[in-house]
């Protein structure tokens, strides 16, 4: 299972769901290291571990010092479903004091393995392992440019005051309703459907959806909302708070961490009246900035739309990609 190089002297593992608070302070360290702005908390952490790796054995490697401190933390995720493409998400995540010491290189060999194997028996036409980085991890990035992979996206993190004045928008054969858990799964399945030809996205099964979506401590329903159209959802708003960040970033944010809108749905102004809706909500519970993320060539034009609302870029992520066979 590990068949890298390793320094002599550490101690390798699956990750366990009690690590959870000493892996979140492990993030927290790198992320004040490389001065980018997320922090997970260890609820946060555990619900990660539990929902993305479960059973962690082969998806999962800690890196303990021979005292016992974990010093070096990665994983490979995917999808279980059925797609033309298919990639596993690799993370190397190794200690500020740690770093140059020989660790980096066989974490991130041991995450590209464990992605490769990962993937390795699902039918389809193509097969992919990413890493996601903020720009400003340069280091990172060039391990993954040594080993033949590709910047083949950018991502913008964007901003928007809550301040500043939020307009109603009229709702034109259509009604913005708070979400409620009867909207759970139509919800999902608005999602598989309005993000099928956005790159890199893979459908989502009902569990996946409720583990990973819904039961997330980071879920805020009364902040998310659902467009009904027809006598069904036919869009979503799904919105997050992470109390972690707040210092680091100065105020309170809320995320909106999910917006889609069925194809036959679009350019009624939806998207625009649900972030709209999420937006009061957010101002109403006490946060202070809105943000959402968007692929900046994203087919829908949805930066566009941000823009608009008044969201600027805060930072920018790369996507880098490398195909197997």
């Amino acid at each position: 299972m590990y068949d890298q190089d390793f320094p002599a002297g550490v101690q390798l593992s699956p990750a366990k769901v009690a690590d959870a608070a000493e892996l979140s302070q492990l993030f927290n360290s790198i992320a004040e290291a490389d001065n980018t702005p997320e922090r997970l908390s260890a609820s946060s952490m555990e619900h990660e571990l539990s929902s993305y790796f479960d059973p962690p054995d082969e998806k999962t490697l800690v890196v303990r010092s021979a005292t016992g401190q974990i010093v070096g933390y990665a994983t490979a995720y995917n999808r279980r479903a059925e797609a033309e493409e298919m990639r596993a998400y690799v993370n190397v995540y190794v200690a500020p004091d740690w770093r140059k010491r020989g660790l980096e290189s066989p974490m991130t060999e041991w995450a590209i393995a464990a992605g490769t194997a990962a993937l390795r028996d699902i039918p389809a036409q193509k097969k992919y392992i990413c890493a996601w980085l903020f720009k400003n991890q340069e280091a990172a990035s060039a391990r993954y440019a040594e080993r033949g992979f590709s910047a083949v996206r950018h991502w913008w993190d964007m901003q928007r005051p809550l301040a500043e004045e939020i307009v109603d928008r009229p709702h034109d054969g259509f009604e913005v309703v708070a979400w409620r858990e009867e909207h759970d799964e139509p919800a999902r399945l608005v999602y598989n459907a309005a993000f099928a030809d956005h790159w890199g996205s893979t459908p989502m099964d009902e569990a996946d959806w409720q583990k990973q979506a819904i039961s997330s401590p980071n879920f805020r329903r009364d902040m998310s909302f659902v467009a009904i159209g027809g006598g069904e959802v036919v869009g979503y708003s799904a919105c997050e708070e992470y109390p972690e960040d707040w210092e680091a970033a100065g105020h309170r944010e809320a995320w909106i961490a999910g917006l889609g809108v069925v194809r036959v749905w679009r350019k009624r102004g939806i998207a625009t009246a649900l972030m709209t809706e999420s937006m009061k909500a957010m101002k109403d519970a006490g946060a202070e900035m809105a943000m959402i993320g968007v692929d900046s060539d994203s087919p829908s034009g949805a930066q566009h739309l941000y823009q608009s609302l008044g969201f600027v870029t805060k930072t920018t992520g790369v996507t880098w990609q490398l195909e197997i066979d």
